[in-house]
This record gives structure tokens, sequence and C-alpha cells, in this order.
């Protein structure tokens, strides 16, 4: 019966938004407590016990004054105009008081039209009634009535709205701090990132000038040693000293461009070299995979080389979260200048969710990045649509230029 359960949960909410606040619920027993004790201990109130239904009509509704304020003075103003026109000669006081609780909440929390309609409707009631009355009973209802009776609802009416429209302000003025609050952060986090850019914009120059003097040393150096050697001691000890410095700035610069606050490891970066560790550890995760290479392997500079290896580890992560039960093969292709890389499995395939395998995930967005940083290509798809090959599956296919940025 699961369909049923959207069902239950809304019919919950609806009675968790309905039930009245502990608050009203006070204010209600208190007026049906005076309520009942004028009912019970008055002798002018005959017969009790439909006088004190009555007095339970009147005052209950008062618990929901905040949630429905208009159908709260409707409740009280009919259960009034019952007792009116049943007991015409009682001036009861809990009828006063829940009148005037009513009239206050419709104008503190109903909505402007319905405020301003509920004020009217309980001032032309009584209008009405003081003129009926004085036809039948003249000088019984003075002019001096009408005015008080105008003057206290008109003025707890009016109360109400002027709570109203401080509580109503008061809220704009937190949702302007709120929203003040939340530019200067921003402003704040912008300042940061646009001074840590200029940061990193000057280290990288110096970084770069560091790494050129150090290519100048080197050269002078080569030259040297061929005419005299006992002289190329210097600019190596140079090419050391700036070399150091340089590994401290870069460091800096990384600890710019990090936003956890980690440090930056000095473990070796992984490369086709610890292929057969990654392998193993896939195999031990469930998925059978063979590796082949193709050519004669030769060492990659270190950027090229870690991204390969990454470029793997993303494409055999996705078959084991996607593929489900499959078998998968690595194929690493050694050329003149560059390096190919093919990831193919046998599996389903990627499924109607699976937007990672499928291409529109953080995975392949990552291995684009990349491998665009280096200058080379990426083609990822089901195998049954990718040329030169046959079956289910999925195939990732990366060329990495070995030679990129190198002048």
């Amino acid at each position: 019966m699961r369909w049923l359960a959207p069902t239950v949960a809304g019919g919950r909410a609806r009675l968790v938004g309905l039930r009245p606040p502990l608050a009203d619920v006070l204010v209600a027993a208190g007026v049906l407590v005076i309520g009942q004790v004028e009912t019970w201990m008055t002798t002018s109130f005959q017969p009790k016990l439909p006088l004190a239904l009555l007095a339970v009509l009147m005052t209950v509704p008062l618990a929901w004054r905040r949630r429905a304020p208009f159908g709260t003075l409707l409740a009280v103003a009919l259960a009034g105009a019952v007792l009116g026109t049943g007991w015409p000669e009682l001036n009861a006081l809990y009828t006063f008081t829940a009148v005037v609780i009513a009239v206050f909440s419709v104008g503190a929390y109903a909505e402007p039209r319905r405020a301003m309609l509920g004020c009217a409707l309980v001032l032309l009631w009584f209008w009405a009634g003081a003129l009926i009355e004085n036809a039948r009973h003249p000088g019984r209802r003075g002019p001096s009535d009408v005015v008080f009776v105008t003057v206290v609802f008109g003025g707890a009416w009016l109360l109400g709205r002027a709570l109203r429209g401080r509580g109503e302000q008061a809220a704009q003025l937190e949702r302007r701090a709120a929203r003040l609050e939340a530019d200067q952060q921003a402003q704040a986090r912008a300042a940061v990132a646009a001074e840590r850019a200029r940061i990193a914009r000057e280290l990288h120059d110096v970084i770069a000038h560091s790494v050129s003097v150090m290519v100048i040393q080197a050269g002078a150096a080569e030259q040297l040693l061929e005419k005299t050697p006992e002289r190329a001691r210097e600019p190596l000890l140079a090419v050391q000293d700036t070399g150091r410095q340089t590994i401290v700035e870069l460091r800096r610069l990384l600890g710019i461009l990090r936003e956890d606050g980690q440090e930056p490891s000095l473990n070796p970066q992984p490369g086709l070299a610890g292929l057969d560790l990654l392998l193993e550890e896939t195999r031990q995760a469930g998925l059978p995979v063979q590796l082949r290479i193709e050519g004669q392997p030769w060492p990659l500079p270190p950027g090229v080389d870690l991204t390969a290896y990454r470029i793997v580890q993303e494409a055999l992560t996705n078959t084991l979260r996607h593929a489900g039960p499959a078998q998968a093969e690595v194929i690493v292709r050694y050329q003149d200048h560059a390096v190919e890389l093919e990831i193919l499995d046998n599996g389903q395939g990627p499924g109607p969710g699976d937007g990672a395998y499928a291409g529109s995930g953080h995975g392949l967005v990552g291995m684009r990045e990349r491998i665009a940083l280096y200058g080379g290509t990426l083609e990822a798809g089901p195998r049954a649509t990718t040329p030169g090959t046959a079956g289910t599956g999925f195939a990732v296919r990366a060329r990495l230029p070995s030679d990129a940025g190198v002048s």
C-alpha cells in the first residue's frame, strides 16, 4: 500500500497545520471557564443547559483565532446572534470578551480584505441590534451604547492591525538583514577568491621566472662542463638553490588554490607503472580485468603519466558502479609522441539514470578536463556504436600527446 503513503503524510501535515497553538487554547479555555461560571452561578441565566452549551460554542472557536481568524469571528458572532435573539435581556460578560478577542484576532491575523469585512460585519450587527431593540423597547439602547460598542470593537480591531503592521515590518527588517548578511558573505568570498587569484598569478610569475633562471643556469653549466668543468659548480649550485625556492613557492601556490585546508601531499603521484596494483584492487572489488600493453613502454612526462593513470582509474570505477556483471580490458598503446588508452567492458551498458557513466556526470567531465590540459582527445560511449568494436558494453578511448607543452 505504498501509494497511500503520500496521502497519509499529507493528511498528517494538514492536521498539524490546523492544530491550534497552546496559548490560544489557554485563551479559549479561560473565556470558557468565565462563561460556565457566569452561566451556572447567575440566577438570570435560565435555562442552564442550553446556555452552557451556547457558551461552549462561542468560546471554543477562539482556540483557532490565529489559524482561521475570519472563521473564528463568524462562529463567535453566530453564537452571539443566537444568544441575543433568544435571551435579549442577558448581558453576559463572556460574550463581550469573546467578541473583543475575535475582532482583535481578525485585525491582527487576517488578510486586509477579510479583516475589513469582519470588523464591518461586527459593527453593523451591533448597530442593527441596537436599532431593533430600541424599536421594540424605546430608550433601552441609547447613543452612548452605540458609541461604546464602536469605540471598544473598533479599537480592538485597530490594535490588531497595528500589531500586524509592526510584525510585518519586523519580518521585513529580518529578511533585509538576512539578505545584507548573505550579500556581505558573498562579497567577502568574492574578495577572498579575487585575492587568492591575484596572489596565485603573482606566485605563478615568480615560479615561471625561477624556472627560466634554472634553465639558463643549467645551459651555462652545460657549456662550462665542456671547457672549464671546475667553473660549472657555481651555476649548478644556483640551480639547486633556485629549485628549492621554487618548490617552496609552488607549495604556497597549491596552498592558496586549495579550499579544504588540507596540506598538499608529499607522496609521489601514481602513474601507468602502478596499473598492476590498481587492476588487482579492481579485481578484489569484483570486476575481472585484463591488461594489455602494446608498443615499447618509455618514461612519460609526470603530468601525462598521472593523467593516464587517473583516466584508467575513473573508467574502471564507472564500470564497477554501472556495468553490472561484466569483464573489462585495459589497453595501453605506446607511440612515438603519444600514449593511447582503451578501457572496454562487456557489461549491460549505461542505464537511463547513469549520468556519470553515460557521459554527463562528473567522472567523464573530470577526464575531459584532464585530457584538455594536455591537448589530448577522449571518446566515451557504448561499444556497439563505436567504430571497430562489436557487442554490448562501454568503451573509453583517450589519446595523450607526450610532448604537450614542451618547447
